[in-house]
């Protein structure tokens, strides 16, 4: 049971095609062009934001017209287009013309990427696209982990393949039959719903500004914890950061959908703000495992609902592609300004990069504050009405009981 109307054979296609995706990206920015680069930091940084660059570049051009095309054969197609573009990187021995193809590859990846996450929103209603968005995440992020790491042991030839294999990974949907068109039809008012720029722009904020901080600081807070502790005990940390974004994911849409979207982004923020405080403040085991915790929860919520929410409940059938591409873009965006700035970015104290995360990270509960809540207010009193006839059903029970 999913907990939601969106079927089994619904759910299995969006988590293979999240995931494939998502790995395809994992693979390449950091593996293949790590081998592209050679030993030349400075170089691998600057062609890796390039590249996050176009993904960025693509993704807005793409949605002024996707919405007019076929989501599923755009799926297809992008996916054989990158898998076709990939392959000559095992036999091509030119830096210049292996970056062109990468980049190429980039281009289809972005197109595809788009069309998924526009594909995501025809198959779901805003009451239930918090746990739907859940379950997908907590499905995919542990194999999506146990992918990543095998990568990082295979050699170039290996991690191309690896690349052309999981770019054709979309094709494996076609055996579920995927549906063309959207399975729930009580699609309410958001045909019409066309919210102001200014609740677009308040909940933006926030996502940006983590965006941006998980893409520096917290890069730069990493490092100086992995240079002070055992390898053995990273690799602990890094496990449960993995199982508490797990459960981030699969509690966080739970909560957004009945509850609401703004407290679980209001709750993870705070988690997260509170926990890049104490990681510079205060240097112990017990207290890194927590903060790596507290990451993992809060990456968790903020992956589902930021990539695969809220956007969703800000859009009509329209504007689609385009409220999903603010999301990824400013996702993009700020990984390929990381990049560029990983050199200053480390030259900044462990100490001033915990509190200045933290600071920034409360600022942008400001806007989520000021902004209306997207959830309908209907439905959280049909919910609320509802927990409360199944707490009075189960006290009727055992009164009979008792009785009896």
């Amino acid at each position: 049971m999913t907990g939601v109307r969106l079927t089994k054979r619904g759910l299995l296609v969006i988590i293979v095609l999240y995931f494939t995706f998502f790995i395809w990206y994992c693979v390449f920015p950091v593996c293949v062009l790590r081998h592209v680069a050679g030993s030349s930091a400075e170089t691998y940084l600057m062609v890796n934001a390039s590249f996050n660059f176009t993904i960025a570049i693509t993704l807005l051009l793409t949605s002024f017209f996707i919405h007019r095309c076929n989501k599923i054969r755009i799926i297809y197609e992008s996916s054989i287009a990158t898998s076709i573009v990939t392959f000559p990187l095992l036999f091509v021995s030119s830096i210049i013309l292996n970056l062109i193809i990468i980049f190429v590859a980039g281009i289809f990846f972005s197109i595809g990427l788009l069309a998924f996450f526009t594909y995501f929103w025809s198959l779901t209603v805003s009451e239930e696209r918090g746990r739907a968005a859940g379950l997908v995440g907590s499905f995919s992020l542990p194999i999506f982990y146990i992918v990543s790491l095998m990568a990082e042991t295979f050699d170039f030839y290996g991690i191309v393949m690896l690349g052309v294999i999981f770019s054709l990974g979309p094709l494996v949907i076609k055996l579920l039959r995927p549906e063309k068109k959207a399975m729930l039809t009580t699609k309410k008012d958001e045909k019409e719903y066309n919210p102001e720029k200014r609740i677009i722009l308040l909940y933006a904020v926030p996502w940006a500004l983590f965006s941006l901080i998980n893409a520096t600081l917290a890069k730069n807070i990493s490092l100086y914890v992995l240079q002070s502790i055992p390898f053995s005990y990273y690799i602990f940390l890094s496990v449960f950061q993995l199982v508490a974004a797990v459960f981030g994911a699969l509690g966080g849409g739970i909560i957004a959908d009945f509850v609401g979207r703004r407290l679980s982004l209001v709750f993870s923020l705070t988690l997260y703000g509170i926990s890049s405080a104490l990681v510079g403040l205060v240097k112990n085991y017990e207290m890194l495992c927590f903060v790596y915790v507290a990451n993992g929860l809060n990456w968790g919520i903020l992956s589902a609902l930021y990539l695969l929410v809220v956007w969703g409940d800000l859009t009509s059938k329209e504007s689609c592609a385009k409220r999903y591409s603010i999301g990824l873009i400013i996702f993009y965006l700020a990984t390929g300004l990381g990049n560029l700035s990983t050199h200053q970015i480390s030259q900044i104290p462990l100490i001033t990069s915990s509190l200045v995360s933290c600071l920034l990270i409360f600022l942008s509960n400001i806007p989520l504050i000021s902004a209306p809540e997207l959830l309908s207010s209907d439905f959280r009193e049909r919910i609320k009405l509802k927990l409360y006839m199944n707490v009075v059903r189960k006290i009727r029970r055992k009164l009979l009981q008792n009785q009896g």
